[in-house]
């Protein structure tokens, strides 16, 4: 999977670059000048799920169109876009680390809990939670 999210960089034209984030960042997408660049912490851990997720999450942004500055929200409007933003960046992580199929057959194995499924996919159970939310994951498992 990871392989797979490194050759869709390299597809896409965007730039991997390695940048000294503080936590909790620990990873951007900026286009800047028609340059595109995902910058990713320096120490984040390069063969664990934790660069997987990131290098997916700001995929998400670029895929998405879900973009947007730096700057501090001015107003609570700012605020709820960007929410937005994050929650369109992170459905698409979800929806490609996880694909539909492999996790209906995770589901017909018997993987349904949840730490169950995070180890099934190599994922943060948190990742996992997340999943399961979505509308479309709820229609079918039936609820």
């Amino acid at each position: 999977m990871l392989s797979n999210l490194l050759e869709m960089v390299e597809e896409e034209g965007i730039h991997l670059e390695w940048w000294d984030f503080k936590e909790p960042i620990s990873a951007v997408y900026l286009e800047m000048e028609g340059v595109k660049v995902i910058g990713l912490r320096r120490d984040i851990n390069r063969s664990k799920k934790e660069f997987k997720c990131a290098l997916a999450e700001e995929l998400g942004h670029y895929f998405t169109g879900s973009t947007y500055s730096d700057r501090k929200p001015e107003n609570y409007r700012e605020e709820i876009e960007i929410s937005r933003k994050e929650y369109r960046a992170m459905k698409w992580k979800v929806s490609y680390l996880i694909p539909e199929e492999e996790f209906l057959e995770a589901v017909r194995k018997g993987i349904t809990e949840v730490w169950q499924l995070a180890e099934y996919f190599d994922l943060p159970e948190e990742l996992i939670k997340f999943y399961l939310k979505l509308p479309k994951v709820q229609e079918s498992l039936g609820g």
